[in-house]
């Protein structure tokens, strides 16, 4: 209880001198208030950014393989280097059987062609894939639509999906679903409306169509395949399901397994872990750009922490003189710049946690998302903080302790 009241005392009288010198101690605290709100606000945009890029990234991370034709770089069984690799629809619907460990697969044919919808046109990217591509693409319909289906590829059905964003190009507030467009002048009926993406996340269908693979080739008339994706069974390992792709491919096309340039296979799962790193490796950069910016509001503190003890350093001696320990000089100073530090951290934290308001309600770039100030934001600020405080006091406090009474009444 009486180390409760001393410091208590303590506190009020730091107090009372922090306002006898007002002009000298409110700058000392903008300096920490600056540092405080540079941390949060960096530490708040860094995890609104990682937040953001890691959801777009889910869009295609999921273990999903995306894979690609090209020409031979090698020669193989009497074939010369260069050949183009042609793949045709059926191989590729074929791979669910061929290859039990496939558990979805859809080719993805793109191009562009002539939207139009009573006098409305546009000239929009087609995108031709079969039903798993809802699935593997993590598109979201809006209700009460649908994607299309089997009994829609067996019935050759001319229907279509279509992008939030061109729907209401097309229709503005009309009802979309069960209207015919006209894709290349041909009626397509519209079975579903894909959703509108949140605010930080980006919808790369948002203003394309999508058609059933049959409809494209013949809206088209491409044969071949040249991109589809394709998803494994999650237990198998991915490094050997690549290789039995290659392996699959090659055997029926006659070229190399291991000639990557003729069949390129892009494994979601691996960047996965390498952008993960560095996302966390931005929010660590830009809290080590905050913390040396609140370091130096710490150099202006500790200076001022100096410039007090030679002002009081009469005061100091007449202390020792009467009986005060090194501790009770060393304890003071250092409660004083952690007062300081304190009151700029929590001005800080106050202003910044504004700032994020206003920022989360305004519209910004669909990369950076809305800046987040998180659990792990705040202690790592908190922790700096601690530290700035510390390293702000810890010297000139020494200095004060180490006093000689008898010299520092003499001065």
């Amino acid at each position: 209880m009486a180390s409760f009241d001393y410091l208590t005392n303590l506190s009020v009288q730091i107090f009372h001198e922090m306002w006898q010198r007002m002009l000298r101690s409110m700058l000392a605290v903008i300096c920490i208030t600056f540092g405080t709100l540079t941390v949060v606000l960096l530490l708040a945009l860094g995890t609104g950014f990682h937040d953001a890029s890691m959801k777009n990234m889910m869009d295609i991370v999921d273990g999903s393989f995306f894979v690609w034709t090209g020409k031979t770089s090698k020669q193989y069984q009497g074939y010369p280097k260069g050949q183009p690799i042609y793949i045709r629809n059926n191989a590729v619907a074929d791979l669910t059987k061929k290859l039990p460990k496939v558990e979805l697969v859809s080719p993805w044919l793109r191009n562009k062609a002539n939207v139009s919808y009573h006098g409305k046109q546009f000239q929009k990217p087609i995108n031709g894939a079969s039903p798993d591509f809802v699935i593997l693409r993590k598109i979201k319909i809006e209700y009460p639509g649908r994607f299309f289906n089997k009994t829609d590829i067996d019935n050759a059905s001319r229907v279509v999906i279509v992008g939030n964003k061109l729907k209401t190009a097309l229709f503005h507030e009309e009802e979309a679903l069960g209207k015919d467009i006209l894709v290349k002048g041909i009626p397509f009926k519209i079975i579903g409306v894909i959703q509108k993406a949140d605010k930080n996340v980006y919808n790369f269908f948002d203003d394309q169509i999508i058609i059933p693979s049959d409809m494209y080739v013949s809206l088209f008339g491409d044969k071949y395949i040249n991109t589809f994706m394709v998803f494994p069974n999650p237990e198998v390992d991915s490094t050997q399901f690549e290789q039995s792709l290659r392996s699959y491919f090659s055997h029926l096309y006659h070229f190399d397994k291991d000639d990557k340039e003729a069949l390129g296979v892009f494994n979601t799962s691996k960047v996965f872990q390498f952008m993960r790193f560095f996302f966390i490796g931005i929010q660590i950069f830009l809290g080590i750009c905050g913390a040396m910016t609140l370091g130096a509001g710490s150099v202006g503190v500790a200076n001022i922490m100096f410039l007090i003890v030679t002002e009081r350093t009469h005061e100091i001696g007449l202390r020792k003189a009467i009986g005060a320990r090194d501790w009770h000089i060393l304890l003071q100073i250092l409660l004083e710049a952690f007062i300081i530090i304190g009151v700029g951290g929590g001005l800080g934290f106050g202003i910044a946690f504004i700032v994020t308001f206003v920022m989360q309600h305004i519209s910004l770039p669909t990369w950076l998302g809305a800046p987040v100030i998180s659990i792990p934001t705040v202690i790592a600020t908190i922790i700096i903080l601690a530290i700035v405080g510390l390293a702000a006091g810890f010297f000139p406090a020494r200095k004060a302790a180490r006093m000689d009474p008898v010299e520092a009444l003499m001065l």
